[in-house]
Formats: structure tokens, C-alpha cells, sequence
């Protein structure tokens, strides 16, 4: 339903993912919550003024796990990270990656969904101090105005480092990606001025 929304108002918006929305979801949280955009390096804490999102996908052959980075996730539309999000995975999954395609994540997000994974515990990588693990979209009773109704449920589990920020500030930071995806308007909003 979502989705659907967001096609039939955004111009361009039409190949947008859910991963695009909750990375845009993320940047927003990660502006307001920015102890979570932050990484343990030497023994302190370290926040990053960037938001620079990692994509955890497969390579193309082989094993392994390849974290693209979407840089500056907080500056761009959300048409624009969809766009830029499908340049980075499909240069990385190629083993053709651009110069900063591999480096420089402040918080990443994991996507099992489309693989009909309910939920997990991803692991972080560091140096960042976060991940969020994301499950499938599954039908689930949701009551609605006081009614029992058949909805869409999506799990979010996300994985923090407690030398970084407390595990409240993740929990708050987490409540704001779940409020953020449950509005989707607020995901298109024109970016905040610096």
C-alpha cells in the first residue's frame, strides 16, 4: 500500500524498493538521533557528520557479502537514493565498484525479506555502531480503530553497539524509522535545509 502511494504521487518513484524507503527512513532517524551515526575506532567514539548508508547484498558469483555505501543519504530525494542505490549494488555485485562504492558506512542496513526470512540479527560492521536487519512483508492480524484486520507486518531488528550510544537510543532511534515508514508522505519531504 505504500508503494502504491508513493507511485502514483512521486514522479519517478515507480522502481523505488522498500529498502530505498527505509534508507531514507534511516537518514531522517539518524538526523534526529545522531549518536547512532557514529563508529568505535582507538578505544572512543567517534560521530560521523556524514550519513553514508551500506546495502548488505550477495555478490554476483562466489560467497561472501558485499556492503555498497550510498554517501550523503540525508541530502538526496528518495528517488534519488533509489537511483544511486541501484548504480552501487549493480557496480559492486559486477566487481566493477567505483572508488568509495566499498568504504566510508556509518550505519548499514541488511534485507533478507525477498528471501521470505521473517526476522534476524544481523551483525555489525565495524567500525559502524549499527545495523538494521529487515524481514519480509507478511499478512498478520493488526488491530485498526479498535478492529481485528489482516495487515502487513515487517520486522526490524537492529543490532548496536553499546560502547557507541545506549540501548535506549536505539530503541529510540528504531521508533522513528517505524513511525517514518508507517507515514510514508514524511519520506518524500523536501530535505532539510543545513
Amino acid at each position: 500500500k505504500m508503494r502504491q502511494q508513493l507511485k502514483e504521487t512521486v514522479p519517478g518513484a515507480e522502481r523505488v524498493t522498500m529498502t530505498d524507503m527505509l534508507m531514507r527512513a534511516c537518514a531522517l532517524a539518524l538526523q534526529r538521533y545522531p549518536e547512532v551515526n557514529a563508529s568505535w575506532v582507538d578505544g572512543h567514539f567517534e560521530r560521523k557528520r556524514r550519513v553514508s548508508i551500506g546495502l548488505a547484498v550477495p555478490p554476483e558469483k562466489g560467497l561472501g557479502l558485499l556492503v555498497p555505501v550510498v554517501h550523503d543519504v540525508d541530502k538526496k530525494d528518495l528517488v534519488a537514493l533509489s537511483i544511486e542505490a541501484r548504480q552501487v549494488i549493480e557496480r559492486a555485485r559486477a566487481g566493477r565498484p567505483s572508488p568509495g562504492d566499498l568504504e566510508g558506512g556509518t550505519f548499514s542496513i541488511s534485507n533478507l525479506g525477498m528471501y521470505g526470512v521473517d526476522e534476524f540479527n544481523a551483525i555489525i560492521n565495524p567500525p559502524e555502531a549499527g545495523i538494521l536487519a529487515v524481514g519480509a512483508i507478511k499478512d498478520a492480524p493488526v488491530v485498526v480503530d479498535g478492529q481485528l484486520k489482516v495487515g502487513k507486518v515487517m520486522r526490524l531488528t537492529l543490532s548496536v553497539d553499546h560502547r557507541v550510544y545506549y540501548g535506549v537510543t536505539g530503541a529510540q532511534f528504531l521508533g522513528e524509522v517505524k513511525r517514518l515508514v508507517e507515514n510514508p508522505v514524511s519520506l518524500v519531504m523536501p530535505i532539510a535545509a543545513e
